[in-house]
């Protein structure tokens, strides 16, 4: 089989699992179904969505809703073409799984040691991606802008361009994951340091050329950004929203978590499972005894993730000699965690790990420098395909129990009104959260 077609049916086997996992996750949530809402209002009315995802900052009280009409015309677009409704997710699935395998194909451009289609499977089903971007809730949206943007930026910097892009191009797609992601969710607000460092990087190496560079970003902007003008228009720029709501005097609590930060900023490209079994010790742990099945897989990631978070902390200051620009690969990913941890300082939001999961892709690029270091090796590319084969099993079983518990087939109970067959697979868990 060519390598081609290898790709094609590597890509449909993903979107069907990544679709299918989807339907699983919850629905019935407040955050996920007021996203579909959104969408839906759309569609049945007719009219123009100006606005998207509600924000709510608990700790203060402050409310508001995120500008742009993308998130409305992404969820209620697909129902004029498929109205039926997982419209949506197929939608969604077919947006993540393609971004992710752009992602793959440059990272493979940059980490030859490792082969592309691997790294496209990896990626596809880390935790963080197939749990925040395969379900209908606004994060899931980040990711395609978040491919371009960083992709734009490293391709932006004299010391990681592999010339792919031209500088024009490049800060194209920053300017469009800029104004893309300004519309979901607004953690938006650290990408814009990421484009001053890519002018004063080039400013510095004389590469500047000021013309194609902001012409490219103007353009760029524009296409995402057409999404949000109406409402600025429409609403005005102070009625349209604002995220001061979120400022608040210096947070000691949060400059305090630097370990916190640390960890969780690793942990979005490892197998970090625990966050996504339950809010709890005891959650987590009766998830996976009530499913027998998923003990094995889990135990076993549960062990690697931990690994994998401590491994790229303490690569990030081994030289890498095979690559010429891991300095510059480093160096950015360190001031990237900087600028995570200080951009908690000044808001009254801990600092939650999908606040930052918009920098998923740039630290995916890091990850994939040190797993090249160790794919010279025979017995960790076996590893590889194990820790492949483990995360499938286990996100499959999690996908098959959590189907009749909080999915989109249910609603108080497990009535799946497509899919009746799935009853088979599906059994009723025991104890499960509606009956308690």
């Amino acid at each position: 089989m060519s390598d081609r077609n290898k790709f094609i049916l590597l890509f449909i086997v993903l979107v069907i699992f990544r679709t299918i996992f989807g339907f699983s996750q919850p629905f019935f949530s407040p955050d996920e179904t007021q996203t579909y809402l959104i969408g839906l209002k759309a569609y049945t009315d007719h009219i123009w969505p100006f606005y998207g995802p509600d924000l709510i900052v608990t700790e203060t009280g402050f409310y508001t809703q995120i500008p742009g009409a993308l998130e409305g015309l992404l969820v209620g677009g697909p129902f004029y073409v498929l109205p039926i409704p997982e419209a949506p997710f197929i939608l969604l699935n077919l947006m993540s799984t393609s971004v992710i395998a752009l992602l793959a194909f440059y990272i493979s451009k940059r980490v030859k040691e490792i082969p592309f289609l691997f790294i496209f499977a990896w990626i596809a089903i880390l935790p963080w991606n197939l749990h925040e971007s395969a379900n209908i809730i606004n994060p899931s949206w980040l990711l395609f802008g978040s491919v371009f943007f960083f992709i734009g930026f490293l391709e932006a910097i004299p010391e990681t361009s592999l010339k792919m892009l031209t500088p024009f191009y490049a800060f194209a797609c920053m300017g469009f994951g800029l104004f893309w992601n300004m519309q979901f969710h607004y953690s938006w607000v650290l990408l814009p340091p990421f484009i001053a460092t890519a002018f004063a990087w080039r400013l510095w190496r004389k590469t500047l050329r000021p013309l194609p560079e902001i012409g490219g970003l103007f353009v760029g902007s524009l296409i995402s950004a057409a999404f949000l003008i109406p409402t600025l228009v429409v609403f005005g720029f102070n009625q349209a929203s604002s995220g001061m709501g979120l400022a608040v005097h210096f947070n000691f609590d949060n400059f305090k978590a630097f370990f916190t930060v640390l960890a969780r900023f690793f942990s979005l490209v490892s197998y970090e499972l625990p966050r996504f079994l339950g809010t709890g010790t005891h959650e987590r742990w009766e998830t996976v005894i009530h499913f027998p099945l998923m003990f094995p897989p889990a135990l076993f990631l549960f062990v690697v993730g931990i690994a994998q978070a401590i491994l790229l902390f303490v690569m990030i200051f081994f030289k890498d000699r095979k690559h010429k620009d891991w300095l510059a690969i480093h160096i950015i990913t360190g001031i990237s965690l900087l600028l995570v941890w200080a951009s908690f300082w000044f808001t009254s939001k801990p600092p939650q790990a999908h606040m930052y999961y918009i920098l998923l892709p740039l630290i995916s690029v890091y990850s994939f420098y040190i797993y090249g270091r160790l794919a010279v090796d025979k017995r960790w590319r076996i590893f590889g395909v194990i820790c492949l084969v483990a995360s499938f099993w286990f996100e499959g079983t999690f996908m098959i129990q959590q189907m009749p518990v909080s999915s989109l087939y249910t609603n108080g109970g497990w009535e799946p009104f497509r899919f009746p067959i799935l009853r088979r697979f599906c059994p009723r868990p025991h104890n499960p959260p509606w009956a308690r």
